[in-house]
């Protein structure tokens, strides 16, 4: 408990750095919601564009499946349990419901993991962890836009996929296909070219606009936590959210992992993906799409505190001392 306490510090102080600028009034509502206006259309696309394109070849994608696959398994679970529980929430606003099915589906599939893996397993189970957020990136720019906007699955909606993250997932792929494809017939740049060193600087621009993907989350969640009334926190429906999020959807998730056949460190990083609390875009997102922020805020400060608790027992209980 006390080493993923630890691990989760850096996300805990940013968290904070929000609270606090909130409380002296520097961070409100109005700029919150142009902060992640930004971060969805600046910061989050240069980060899938980075981590994708620095971390994976074509041939990576064809071999390694069944990481973004897991991670399409473990989200779709968590979307089909939020779908089958979200009538009980009929006396809640259309925002709180969408947000609440949201973060059903959207876990924190990426940082902490990682953070996790990192001191578990070492630098492969990172790239593991790295390479399962093809397929979570899929599911929370189709499913996770739909939970949050309650489109049906029609034109609209599927021009609304259209999104700059969406956009920038597609061509990620793209570009490794097609330097794949030049690899392949000896036309990529040579070292040491000016065309291989305006691309490494465009790559390293991402990068840079990237990292601030993370701290800004960090920020617009700590500034809407600072916002809550403890109402939203010690409530019936709150306490059934972390129920559902930390442990139903885990255990449903767990139950498949280890049906299906797969390589030992493959089911190991899937299961620490399937039990993370929600995610910190969850804020980010409710804010984007005009949803409940508010509960979203305070959805991911309660799983994120229980978490302290439920992952170390998830881990001992599946995983033992592997």
């Amino acid at each position: 408990m006390l080493l993923l306490f630890i691990k989760m510090l850096p996300l805990v102080l940013m968290t904070l750095a929000g609270y606090v600028l909130n409380k002296r009034q520097v961070i409100d509502v109005a700029f919150n919601r142009q902060l992640s206006l930004v971060m969805l259309n600046v910061f989050y696309p240069c980060l899938i564009i980075s981590s994708i394109v620095r971390s994976f070849t074509w041939a990576s994608l064809l071999q390694n499946w069944m990481m973004p696959a897991g991670a399409v398994f473990i989200l779709v679970t968590g979307w089909l349990v939020g779908r089958v529980t979200l009538p009980l929430l009929r006396r809640h606003t259309e925002g709180t419901r969408r947000c609440y099915h949201f973060i059903c589906l959207m876990n924190n599939y990426s940082f902490l993991p990682m953070l996790v893996a990192a001191s578990l397993w070492g630098e492969m189970a990172v790239a593991l962890v790295i390479f399962s957020g093809l397929g979570s990136e899929l599911c929370v720019w189709t499913l996770g836009v739909k939970a949050l906007t309650g489109q049906k699955l029609d034109r609209r909606f599927l021009r609304n996929l259209a999104s700059v993250p969406m956009l920038a997932l597609a061509g990620s792929i793209v570009i490794l296909a097609l330097r794949s494809l030049l690899a392949a017939h000896g036309l990529l740049p040579a070292e040491g070219s000016v065309v291989q060193a305006f691309l490494g600087t465009v790559l390293d621009t991402c990068r840079l606009a990237g990292g601030a993907t993370i701290p800004a989350s960090a920020l617009i969640c700590g500034a809407r936590i600072a916002m809550l009334h403890p109402n939203r926190i010690l409530s019936p429906l709150m306490a059934g959210t972390c129920l559902l999020r930390l442990v139903v959807i885990p255990a449903v998730c767990v139950a498949g992992l280890l049906a299906l056949p797969m390589p030992a460190e493959v089911r190991r990083v899937l299961i620490l993906i399937a039990v993370q609390p929600a995610a910190m875009a969850s804020v980010t997102l409710a804010e984007a799409f005009n949803g409940d922020a508010e509960f979203s805020a305070a959805a991911i400060l309660a799983t994120h505190v229980l978490c302290l608790i439920t992952i170390p027992l998830w881990l001992a209980a599946v995983l033992g001392g592997g």
